[in-house]
């Protein structure tokens, strides 16, 4: 009886990937519903983008990416977990295609799917989502969704720019940023 061969579960190699994920955030007191935050980390150096939204279908998570492109350095893997939102692998309808993975492809890039039910492979933007709501979300009471997409955006532009990071053995990501990419390139890094 011929051996099945086992496949090694990776993230492929290099420095020009970023990692995408949701974080559920909570109602703001006083009002219904949930929003979510959507998130984009780029690996070598850190720079997140996110966006602050009501819904979390396809189509918003695509167009997150189409602005993560700009706002952060160049990369051509985009790694997810398996979700309905990303993927339809693991439905009634695996064919079928999601706006996420239409921009994918339009954007000239590839999709990596972490293994299922192994989340941790996915562990720079979960440990960045801990990070906001550590160090953002839960410092202060909001009064509005504006004021908690405000609030964020400065929040992340910090992060971006001023934090140190003990994975970048303390430098910022902005510090990594201008070292690797912008001497070498045009690149101009969008903060805003």
């Amino acid at each position: 009886m011929p051996q099945k061969k086992r496949v090694a579960w990776h993230i492929p190699v290099g420095r020009h990937r970023v990692q995408l994920d949701i974080q559920e955030l909570p109602a703001i007191q006083g009002q219904h519903g949930r929003e979510y935050k959507i998130s984009v980390i780029h690996l070598r150096t850190r720079i997140k983008y996110s966006e602050i939204h009501p819904t979390q279908t396809s189509a918003v998570i695509a167009r997150v990416l189409a602005q993560a492109v700009t706002r952060v350095p160049p990369f051509h893997l985009v790694v997810t977990d398996n979700a309905m939102m990303f993927t339809m692998a693991y439905t009634a309808h695996p064919q079928r295609v999601t706006a996420f993975e239409r921009m994918v492809r339009h954007l000239g890039l590839r999709h990596w799917r972490i293994p299922r039910r192994a989340p941790w492979r996915n562990g720079f933007i979960e440990r960045s989502n801990r990070t906001d709501n550590e160090e953002c979300f839960h410092r202060q009471q909001f009064v509005s969704s504006e004021e908690r997409r405000y609030v964020h955006r400065l929040w992340e532009m910090s992060y971006n720019t001023r934090r140190p990071h003990q994975g970048l053995g303390g430098e910022t990501p902005d510090a990594v940023f201008r070292r690797e990419y912008a001497r070498d390139t045009n690149i101009r890094l969008l903060m805003l």
